[in-house]
């Protein structure tokens, strides 16, 4: 006899396992649910809904810890919940009908739950993009001072014609590595830069633009602006998604684009300005504080008509975070799957890995690698990079490993 520690994280591994040891198929989907474990903080509910949940819990065999103040004064205070996946799931059936907001944290409980190995189909113009595994967004940068050293201006080239080429085929190496969006940015945002003008934007981006749609006429095209007229530019030369820093904040109106072209958009958390935003940012609860940002624009989205199918989330790593800021949210990017979305996310090359490895950017590619690795454990959808190589060989043995 021999006893095998196991790690079940997902309802998949959960089912790997079992179909492993010849388990009925309709018995792994009774079962799979009942091995998985997980804890929830709630914060801000009244004693009387802790004690409430408490008590459904213990009837389910799950529990929960609470305040001693809870349990005999009329307080708000935090609550952490845990128990399995079947458990927490018959425990959300349950409050529904309570009083004390409790159908409210049911359904947002529910939504969270349900979240375990979905599948997300992201619409952008005429396309669908099935994202069910961690998927590369390629990054050409067409600027002459990007805090990563790649913009294209700075490559040595003769004529136009070579400037050209050099863009055509980076993105056509791009897609040889399994790169599913382009992102194509004409204003560096790194820490202190200064904002450029929007025709000066135009004339770098938009030339290239039309010409890789032309050559690549499926890809899936992103445009990394703020600017409406800038946007309205690239729409008319076929580009999928805006990709804004101040998630539609600076130019609210480009909603209105992204509703009638029925465009893809991310929305990325950003404290202040690139010029700004560096400058002694500070956070109560950052993870918090990012999730109620992206909650509230997520909303102004839906009511001007975007669909949530046309939304994705990006909680900006190193625009207005400090080192501790940036590491907590990769760490805990699994919280950000409760508004239903999926994660974008930007580490290449970042500040943050400069910091903990005091490496200049030209040296950054093994630490973009090990944070791609984590994140993707943590649950990232989608990974704008530079080095796309790299990155497409880590994921695709993560994938191997997890998948195996």
């Amino acid at each position: 006899m021999k006893i095998i520690s196991l790690q079940i994280n997902s309802l998949k591994e959960a089912g790997i396992f079992m179909k492993g040891i010849g388990a009925d198929a309709e018995g792994i989907k009774i079962m799979a649910p009942k091995v998985i474990l997980k804890a929830f903080k709630i914060e801000g509910i009244s004693s009387y809904s802790a004690n409430i949940i408490k008590q459904q819990l213990l009837s389910l065999g799950a529990d929960a810890a609470i305040s001693r103040k809870a349990l005999v004064k009329k307080v708000n205070t935090d609550i952490i919940i845990f128990g399995t996946l079947s458990q927490l799931r018959k425990f959300t059936g349950r409050i529904k009908h309570q009083p004390f907001g409790l159908k409210d944290l049911s359904f947002e409980l529910n939504s969270i739950l349900e979240q375990d190995n979905k599948t997300f189909r992201f619409r952008a113009r005429d396309k669908v993009l099935i994202i069910n595994k961690p998927l590369i967004c390629g990054i050409i940068n067409l600027t002459p001072d990007s805090f990563s050293g790649d913009g294209i201006f700075k490559k040595k080239a003769d004529s136009k014609q070579q400037l050209v080429s050099l863009v055509l085929n980076r993105v056509s190496e791009m897609l040889k590595y399994g790169v599913k969006i382009i992102d194509i940015g004409g204003e560096s945002t790194r820490p202190y830069s200064g904002p450029v003008k929007e025709d000066e934007e135009i004339k770098r981006v938009i030339p290239y633009l039309k010409l890789i749609r032309k050559k690549f006429p499926r890809i899936i095209l992103s445009i990394d602006t703020y600017k409406y007229k800038v946007a309205k530019q690239a729409i008319n030369e076929g580009v999928d998604i805006i990709n804004d820093i101040t998630a539609l904040r600076y130019s609210p109106k480009i909603a209105s684009l992204i509703k009638k072209y029925r465009l893809g958009c991310v929305l990325m958390h950003m404290k202040r300005t690139p010029q700004t935003m560096q400058v002694k940012p500070v956070y109560k609860h950052v993870r918090r504080e990012i999730l109620g940002f992206l909650s509230k624009q997520v909303k102004f989205c839906l009511n001007e008509g975007i669909k949530k199918e046309q939304i994705m989330i990006d909680p900006g790593i190193g625009f207005g975070k400090r080192l501790g800021d940036n590491l907590e949210i990769i760490n805990h990017l699994d919280e950000f799957k409760s508004l239903g979305l999926p994660i974008f996310l930007g580490i290449s090359r970042k500040s943050f890995i400069g910091d903990i490895l005091k490496a200049g950017v030209e040296e950054r590619l093994i630490g973009t690698v090990a944070g791609v690795v984590l994140s993707v454990l943590r649950g990232v959808d989608i990974l704008r990079v530079h080095d796309v190589k790299e990155v497409s060989q880590a994921i695709r043995i993560v994938n191997k490993i997890l998948n195996h």
